[in-house]
């Protein structure tokens, strides 16, 4: 593979000069293994946690994806395979899940992984006491609800060891998406010894079941991964070590690329885009993401009470022109299912085939029925948080509506952390910039969120119909009912436009020639035991 010769040491004194790395990075002992069998990684900023029930961020998935392995895995293309669990059995209901774990499956001390290991992870994550952000996404369990909240004790949860290598699953209703959240960082096991002493970030004293071992781990500093000798696919595992970097500054970060010190970028710098695409096409990957931009409509109050009012504003953006506009290969969204979601057939707005002019009338036409006119235009806020792209968007689509509608746009910015409180008191925005990251490759992980009373269901959208093909779906063991219920839930939330879809994300990284294994997927997850370093000819 092509890298500078750098020592370890240079590299961190060049990250500490450049992203401000605190103290103590310095004291981290250089790595014994040669330049060519150590992959360095952009990783976007520091992990929150390396506590698996505690993660809630990418940059802590990434690296918890290469230290722990759950029942189930994920394929270098995002597809589910077996992990800890070399097959499972679901019954005619949908409702136990049981698994059977490999036999040679091992903690990175020696110890064996069995059952009992994901019972006890698992009643941790419902523990109250634990305060798991992610833990929602096992409230299909049996009792995860009411453990959660102490109406029951742990031991009621609906997770048995029936012996050392079957663990049994049951739920409180259907849920298609559960093998998908056993793949994730919320469902992994964890070692009694390390829950003990909280050496979830502590190298002397960690104990992981996955790819790679904690080897070094500083806060704003580096994390250092080696291959784990225990880990039953060991000898797949091609790259010895794995250096994680949280650079967050992509234009750090492509600097970085260029002088040979990064091997994989977590992104790239939107400005930088089509000059890479014409100077490293070969390097440059844009894949298809599993996440939509889209705008809120607050429903609970007029004007956006009135779906007609919606329908206008929604018709009237040029969104091929708006990704146009931003310049990163993101595609425009006429649907909120993003494509390449496993098993979906997506729905479309009925007007996507209509020309711009035919859509812009629509638009105008519509606008007028909901009472909305040049001698009465809407006056609306808009509210966004602090970004270049935001800013953009926010720009471009507020332009938009005053040329073909007459709309009087306020344009509401707010820094992040006031952002994000703004949407909860619904009396200070009425449209606001949103973005959902789907969590797995279900199309359940977008359509939920639109459910009534749904914690996430930012424009307060409430269809009793809608919900009821979601429940219907979620009961259904045959998959293409499954699949055809889910598509006739997202026309009925289409047609009444309680938001306004702009464009599904793509990510982008750079990949030096030589790395072999790195393959596009929907969730952006690359698991370093795929990934292969080869030697310059």
């Amino acid at each position: 593979m092509k890298k500078a010769p750098r020592t370890l040491f240079q590299l961190l004194a060049f990250l500490a000069l450049l992203v401000g790395c605190g103290g103590g990075v310095d004291s981290i002992p250089a790595s014994d293994s040669d330049a060519a069998s150590v992959l360095y990684r952009g990783n976007g900023g520091d992990p929150g946690s390396l506590d698996p029930a505690l993660a809630e961020d990418v940059h802590a998935f990434n690296i918890l994806t290469d230290l722990y392995e759950g029942l189930v895995a994920e394929s270098a293309t995002g597809q589910l395979v077996p992990g800890v669990a070399e097959s499972w059995t679901i019954s005619g209901d949908g409702l136990v899940y049981t698994f059977t774990l490999r036999g040679n499956v091992r903690w990175s001390n020696g110890d064996r992984v069995t059952s009992l290991d994901f019972v006890n992870a698992f009643r941790r994550v419902a523990n109250p006491d634990t305060a798991s952000t992610y833990g929602f996404l096992l409230e299909p369990i049996l009792n995860f609800a009411k453990v959660q909240n102490g109406s029951v004790s742990a031991d009621q949860l609906g997770v048995t060891a029936v012996g050392d290598r079957i663990l049994e699953i049951r739920l409180a209703q259907p849920a298609p998406q559960l093998l998908s959240v056993l793949a994730m960082p919320i469902a992994f096991p964890t070692h009694y010894s390390a829950v003990a002493r909280r050496a979830f970030s502590n190298p002397d004293a960690f104990v992981g079941n996955g790819a790679y071992s904690l080897i070094a781990h500083n806060i704003g500093g580096l994390t250092r991964l080696r291959r784990n000798p225990m880990y039953w696919d060991a000898g797949s595992v091609g790259v010895k070590e794995v250096v994680y970097l949280p650079i967050v500054d992509p234009g750090t970060e492509l600097n970085m690329y260029r002088a040979g010190e990064l091997d994989i970028t977590n992104t790239v710098p939107p400005e930088h885009v089509r000059l890479l695409q014409k100077e490293r096409p070969d390097e440059l990957r844009i894949a298809p993401s599993l996440a939509l931009y889209y705008l809120a409509f607050d429903l609970s109050e007029p004007p956006f009470d009135n779906a007609l009012l919606r329908q206008a504003l929604t018709l009237a953006i040029d969104r091929q022109q708006l990704v146009s506009l931003i310049g990163r290969g993101e595609q425009p969204a006429f649907g909120i299912v993003p494509h390449g979601v496993a098993g979906h057939v997506g729905s479309e707005f009925g007007w996507r085939a209509l020309s711009d002019e035919e859509r812009l009338r629509r638009a105008r036409a519509l606008y007028q029925e909901a009472g909305y006119g040049k001698d009465a235009p809407l006056a609306v806020k808009y509210t966004y948080d602090a970004g270049d792209i935001h800013e953009k968007v926010a720009l471009a689509v507020s332009s938009m509506w005053r040329e073909t509608l007459g709309v009087e746009v306020t344009l509401d910015k707010r820094e992040w952390q006031y952002f994000l409180q703004t949407r909860d008191r619904r009396t200070e925005w009425q449209i606001m910039r949103f973005a959902w990251f789907g969590d797995y490759n279900h199309v359940s992980t977008f359509t939920n969120i639109f459910r009534s009373g749904d914690p996430q269901n930012l424009p307060a959208y409430a269809n009793p119909d809608y919900d009821r093909l979601l429940a219907a779906a979620s009961a259904e063991s045959d998959s293409s009912r499954r699949a055809a219920y889910m598509t006739q839930a997202e026309s009925i939330l289409l047609a009444d436009h309680p938001i306004a879809p702009l464009y599904f994300f793509v990510s982008k990284h750079l990949v030096r020639p030589g790395i072999a294994g790195f393959e596009n997927n929907v969730l952006d997850r690359h698991h370093s035991k795929y990934l292969f370093l080869e030697q310059k000819p």
